[in-house]
């Protein structure tokens, strides 16, 4: 018997050490303090040992009845819509965003979810503002979203695909890539408690060769007592080009949902 029970245990030890290390999950946001950005996937140059830390698996309804939502607890509907919005840098779209809302069972519990993806089409920088003007690639170093000044609990989550971009670091400020001291590796950018930063990297043809056309579903989770704009705000969401192989830093703005 004693054999038996020594064989079963270590059936079990394997079969644990052979699992995959599931999701961290949903991680909270300081609304205060020097230490601003929380560390996910970490940076390139610093990755987070912490396996899938932010990292959220499952399902996101994108239809009319309730299901479940990656990450979160009890059954969810699909709220607020806006996909395929286009995303124009200097006159030319160089990809499309996609902004969900969902909602916990008619409460006050809600989640925002935005989603990046470029194209194969190259834009021109502006001259006055960018030095190189020569074509490239469009790259995403950041993803704002505002609209959170009156909210204090936020929790953030990624939901990466199979061929999807995670997030690096993650934060309550309005400084992306190479906008603050101490950047990349740096957590403590100037805190603005108004917008939500996803740092992350994504590029048609990458320089550094790792491209990636496409953002996970970057996830605010929020309780808002009086829900979600009924359309989306102008502005609310702020794509940035940081610079990280030397390109113009750039912005590109577009429409999102906020809380009321």
């Amino acid at each position: 018997m004693q054999k038996t029970i020594l064989k079963s245990a270590a059936v079990v030890a394997l079969t644990l050490a052979a699992a995959p290390a599931f999701a961290v999950g949903y991680e909270p946001l300081t609304s205060s303090g020097s230490t601003v950005l929380l560390s996910c996937a970490g940076t390139e140059s610093n990755p987070n040992p912490t396996r899938n830390e932010c990292r959220v698996f499952g399902n996101l309804p994108t239809g009319r009845f309730a299901g479940t939502l990656a990450g979160r607890q009890g059954l969810w509907r699909l709220v607020r819509s806006n996909v395929g919005q286009p995303l124009i840098a200097n006159g030319t779209r160089i990809g499309t965003l996609d902004d969900r809302v969902w909602q916990r069972n008619n409460s006050n519990e809600y989640v925002f979810g935005m989603r990046v993806s470029v194209e194969n089409r190259l834009w021109t920088p502006p001259s006055g503002v960018c030095t190189d003007t020569t074509p490239a690639y469009f790259e995403i170093n950041d993803m704002f979203r505002n609209g959170f000044a009156a909210i204090t609990g936020l929790d953030i989550a990624y939901r990466q695909g199979t061929a999807e971009e995670g997030a690096w670091l993650v934060g309550r400020t309005a400084q992306g890539l190479n906008q603050y001291a101490g950047s990349p590796d740096g957590l403590s950018p100037a805190r603005n408690n108004d917008l939500v930063d996803f740092r992350t990297d994504v590029n048609f043809e990458d320089p550094d060769g790792t491209s990636v056309f496409n953002s996970s579903y970057m996830m605010v989770a929020a309780t808002l007592p009086n829900g979600v704009s009924d359309n989306p705000s102008t502005g609310a969401v702020r794509i940035y080009q940081g610079g990280e192989e030397g390109q113009c830093l750039f912005s590109v703005t577009a429409s999102g949902y906020t809380p009321r």
